[in-house]
């Protein structure tokens, strides 16, 4: 009697609720507009981030040692430039080109230092003279002499080829380092706008050229404008198609029109609160508007959905107001509710920029669900119906399909057994994230790092930052020693293209002060002559040419670095634990960790991978409970786990098969689906709930939910998946991977709570 006594209480509160919104239409949907003007105000204050550090943590290990490098040694923005030619353009006038654009790449704002073969410090002996000069003098017109001799320098040295030459020397490259972007006296947006000025002039100039432009200035600002492409193109798109789903599934013109102005209503406040937040966009961030704008769509449909029944049905538009807000309250309370929940969990990611998405999300659909009951009851209540025949399954076929479902053996054992090829698949994940192969080729900073790397050198760069010992210099034969043993071995290993070194300076020097002859190219014995040798050679470098991106001021340490040609987040990955392996095993001496931009994205997946499997838990525990609360039923609440946790295991597995590589986008997939294919359960089970405490058999309950709420969860799932379908669409690979596992996710639920779940609830007998 207890039992029937609290859900007869939770009724009349329900129905107390649903009186009053409804009644007070007027005053709730001024109350809305009140809340989603203020909301939306933040829209003044948005903004988009050009930087790709934003991806980490403040305290994120793996970029806080890149910060500790910069600081080490010399800190700076970069821009690269590569000249390439159909053929050999290590010619005279291919160099006097080459000497030109460096010296106009000087001219750019805020230039600290230029690098190319034209003023690359070549030292050689004249007699008793050391001379150190560039390599290209500034003034005097070059003859093929002057090629030939560039030529046969550049390509035998060991700090130029694979760098700033390539070695069939048809490309040279200008490699630019820039005051950092904090000191800066304009920002990226106008360096990247100077920069691509530049090669646009030389590739008018030399139209027998291809001219490229990359480097970390293109990389931050290509994420600003991939951020700002998904806003303006996939948020209207997914808006459009959504809103015809909704006009062809609803079946009325005011139903429709309701749905569309909380829809857009949510969205609007969603990126209002990012301004008020001061969260500057960033691609994986940009898209939550789009996520809120289909998620809070769901809401609207299972309501004008039963008022629209009703209405058919000839009821008064009155009390069809009154009881369609009555019967969907508690569903639509608690899916928003568990929807958020989910978002919210994604705060424990490693990458701030997820967190801000869930933070973000979950604001955006607390304001869906509020402006649903604000704004939905007044204009169902007092605007024409305009009703007409929607396309959808009509609700006998549903009830056939619950009758199916609920009496078809073998429907869990054939579950089961995708469950176990879904978890095969799972082995065959790969966690790979590499920030240049965020971009796809509708970005010229992606077909430009291409041409680079297929025509110059390699993109990805790993450094190793070693300690000389206490009371020794940089200089120590036996510390270098052990930087060159370990160099070697370096430029042994797969993808590596390129190794930047202070021992190949020395060596190069030491031959030089031996006359040039061809077996003095080693370290000196003494750690005063590679000391007097490196002096020597500082002396007579020009402004902007310092060692100090190789030592640091004291010259304690040196930084070793390795361009890698290829390599993906898993090749980098690979490469520095084998390399940190073999320093320990070799040179325990010297042993260190390797750092870089790219280490630390291909680490990244890894650790926000064990955070999210901290937020899935919250989120099952917190939306179980929940669920088990809404159903007031511990036994139904558990069951309901099984259509809710199996689709992402089931999506999981058909990607590691089909596709194996997952980025930082798909590691929130999880948790973030968790909250949203709760919704369709949700509907199911409370309805269910109801009838079978009003007395029905299993399969009369069962037939009539789906009648009654069945339509409702097609429409909504078919909304959802194609707006996520549509982030697949996106030219940014996190966006990609999180709208196509997520669309993938939301499909196979559907399948689960329409088929599995009554093969479950027969099972149980519940």
């Amino acid at each position: 009697m207890r039992v029937k006594h609290k859900a007869h209480e939770g009724r009349l509160s329900t129905r107390r609720i649903a009186h009053y919104i409804v009644t007070h239409d007027v005053m709730f949907f001024m109350l809305g507009a009140v809340i989603l003007l203020i909301a939306s105000l933040g829209l003044l204050r948005l903004s988009f981030s050009s930087d790709n550090r934003d991806f980490f943590g403040a305290s994120n290990p793996d970029i806080n040692a890149v910060l500790q490098l910069e600081d080490t040694y010399s800190k700076s923005d970069t821009l690269i430039f590569a000249v390439v030619g159909e053929e050999d353009i290590c010619t005279p006038q291919g160099l006097t080109r080459l000497r030109a654009f460096t010296e106009e790449a000087w001219l750019l704002p805020d230039v600290l230092r230029v690098d190319s073969v034209a003023n690359f410090n070549h030292s050689y002996a004249d007699g008793d003279d050391i001379i150190i000069e560039p390599l290209l003098s500034e003034d005097t017109d070059l003859g093929p002499e002057d090629a030939r001799r560039v030529k046969d320098i550049a390509l035998t040295s060991t700090e130029l080829v694979h760098r700033l030459v390539a070695p069939d020397c048809n490309a040279f490259g200008i490699f630019i380092d820039l005051i950092p972007s904090e000191n800066a006296s304009i920002d990226r947006l106008d360096m990247a706008e100077r920069a691509r000025a530049l090669k646009a002039d030389w590739q008018a100039r030399a139209p027998d050229l291809n001219i490229h432009v990359s480097g970390g200035v293109i990389g931050g600002v290509s994420i600003n404008e991939a951020a700002q492409r998904d806003m303006r193109k996939l948020v209207p798109l997914s808006f459009a198609v959504v809103t015809l789903l909704m006009l062809l599934g609803l079946g009325t013109i005011s139903g429709w029109l309701a749905t569309t102005l909380v829809t857009l209503g949510g969205t609007l406040a969603t990126l209002g609160f990012a301004g008020w937040m001061g969260i500057a966009l960033i691609p994986a961030t940009a898209t939550s508007p789009l996520a809120v704008m289909v998620l809070i769509t769901a809401s609207c449909v299972h309501v004008v959905l039963g008022w629209a029944r009703r209405m058919a049905q000839n009821q008064d538009r009155l009390r069809a107001t009154y009881e369609t807000v009555e019967e969907n309250l508690t569903a639509v309370s608690v899916t928003n509710i568990t929807t958020a929940i989910g978002f919210l969990c994604l705060n424990f990611s490693e990458s701030p920029p997820l967190a801000q998405m869930g933070t973000i999300v979950a604001f955006g659909i607390v304001v869906g669900w509020l402006l649903t009951g604000m704004f939905l009851p007044l204009i169902l209540r007092r605007a024409p119906a305009l009703c007409f025949k929607p396309v959808h399954i009509p609700g006998h076929q549903l009830e056939k399909l619950a009758s199916f479902a609920l009496h078809k053996r073998g429907l869990v054992s054939l579950f089961g057994l995708a469950t176990v090829l879904a978890l095969l698949g799972l082995s065959q994940i790969r966690f790979n994230d590499s920030a240049l192969r965020y971009f796809d080729k509708s970005f010229s900073f992606r077909t430009d790092n291409d041409a680079i790397e297929e025509h110059l050198t390699g993109m990805e760069s790993v450094h190793f930052s070693f300690q000389a010992p206490e009371g020794h210099s940089v200089f120590s034969p036996e510390f270098l020693s052990r930087v060159d043993n370990f160099t070697n071995w370096v430029r042994t290993q797969d993808k590596v293209l390129f190794v930047g070194t202070v021992t190949d300076v020395l060596k190069r020097l030491n031959q030089t002060l031996d006359g040039g002859a061809q077996d003095s190219y080693q370290l000196a014995p003494t750690q005063q002559g590679n000391a007097q040798a490196m002096m020597l050679y500082e002396l007579s470098l020009p402004v902007g040419q310092d060692m100090n991106q190789m030592m640091n001021i004291d010259r304690s340490k040196t930084r070793l670095t390795v361009v890698l040609r290829g390599a993906d987040g898993q090749d980098i990955a690979q490469f520095a634990q084998r390399s940190e392996a073999w320093l320990r095993e070799n040179e325990p001496q010297i042993a260190t960790e390797a750092v870089g931009v790219g280490v630390a994205f291909s680490k990244l997946t890894q650790r926000n991978n064990q955070a999210m499997i901290y937020g899935m838990l919250t989120v099952l525990v917190l939306v179980s409970a929940l669920m088990t609360l809404s159903l007031r039923n511990l036994r139904l609440g558990l069951i309901s786990l099984v259509p809710n946790v199996l689709p992402a295991i089931l999506a999981f597995g058909l990607w590691g098969w089909l596709i194996g590589d997952v980025n930082l986008g798909s590691t929130v997939v999880t948790t973030m689906t968790f909250g949203i294919v709760v919704d369709d359960t949700v509907h199911i089970m409370i309805h269910y709930n109801r009838h079978r405490r009003r007395g029905l058999d299993r399969e009369a309950a069962l037939r009539l939910t789906f009648r009654t709420v069945g339509t409702a969860l097609m429409v909504t799932s078919v909304a959802i998946s194609s707006g996520f379908f549509i982030m697949t669409q996106s030219g940014f690979l996190i966006n990609q991977h999180l709208g196509g596992l997520t669309t993938i996710v939301i499909v196979l639920a559907l399948f689960t709570d329409l088929i599995l779940l009554p093969a479950v609830l027969e099972r149980t007998k519940l």
